[in-house]
């Protein structure tokens, strides 16, 4: 199924996070960004990874590029994220620039920034790199806050977990229902194989969906947790059995008036790498 591209400029917030004070970098990368079509939301001076991470979701940012000059930049980017996760936005990209050792690198990149760009580097591979990240079909989940991905290639099934309590939920929440309070939770990838815990054939079904068709619940490797899906590719399920291994498949399902596809899970039996049953 072909997917519109999105013509929509990418949404960029430059942020500076911290005591830092320097900020003519900040100024010629967001600069060069607008000059490049980008649209560039500039935070200022001194902000809070909260502030930053409200400010993301709030502009429906696609990225968000922090400039570090003061040697703040692990704590920094370990908060930004948490504050992300809060928000159910984890998915937003992060890269940062500035002066930063190279020998913190790897553990930037652990942390979950998708790139560094050291003092002195030119605006014009910021600007491609970003093109090159945002690149290719956009693309939504059919349920909020199911899937994660930067594209269709890559989406993953994604839940929240309490930091309190340690249950894990899906789909992703803002906060713990078990809790009910500000519990901090956080966004985790979930385990695309699981075994299912039950089923039943639907002979009626909403439009859209093809009648008869098989819904389950699927305990999901890991610890869970259980999920609610439709199950695919299994006939007219007289193979079906509990305790019968699952996989994750993503499906396009169609687009939405933006042109953007709108993905969906399902799961449907585990097979090996010959194609056969678990």
């Amino acid at each position: 199924m072909d997917v519109k591209e999105d013509k929509r400029r990418p949404r960029v917030v430059v942020a500076k996070i911290g005591l830092d004070g320097h900020s003519r970098g900040a100024y010629v990368v967001a600069h060069g960004l607008r000059q490049a079509g980008m649209e560039v939301i500039y935070t200022g001076l001194r902000q809070t990874p909260s502030a930053v991470a409200r400010t993301a979701v709030q502009e429906a940012a696609d990225l968000i590029g922090i400039s570090s000059m003061v040697g703040a930049h692990v704590p920094i980017v370990r908060k930004l994220r948490r504050e992300l996760e809060r928000l159910g936005a984890s998915d937003i990209p992060i890269i940062m620039g500035g002066i930063i050792p190279e020998e913190d690198y790897e553990l930037l990149l652990k942390e979950g920034v998708t790139r560094i760009f050291p003092a002195g580097t030119n605006v014009k591979e910021i600007t491609e790199y970003i093109d090159r990240l945002l690149k290719g079909p956009k693309w939504i989940p059919e349920v909020p806050r199911s899937l994660i991905g930067a594209g269709i290639d890559g989406i993953q099934l994604h839940g929240t977990t309490c930091e309190r309590c340690g249950r894990t939920f899906f789909p992703s929440r803002r906060n713990c229902p078990r809790c009910m309070e500000e519990a901090p939770v956080k966004s985790v990838r979930l385990s695309d194989r699981g075994t299912l815990h039950s089923y039943v054939v639907a002979s009626v079904a909403p439009p859209g969906y093809p009648v008869p068709h098989i819904q389950g619940y699927v305990d999901l490797d890991g610890g869970g947790p259980r999920i609610f899906s439709i199950l695919v590719d299994v006939g007219d399920g007289s193979d079906l059995k509990v305790g019968l291994r699952m996989e994750l498949k993503v499906v396009q399902l169609g687009t939405d008036p933006e042109g953007r596809a709108i993905m969906g899970y399902r799961f449907r039996p585990a097979q090996e790498k010959g194609g056969s049953e678990r």
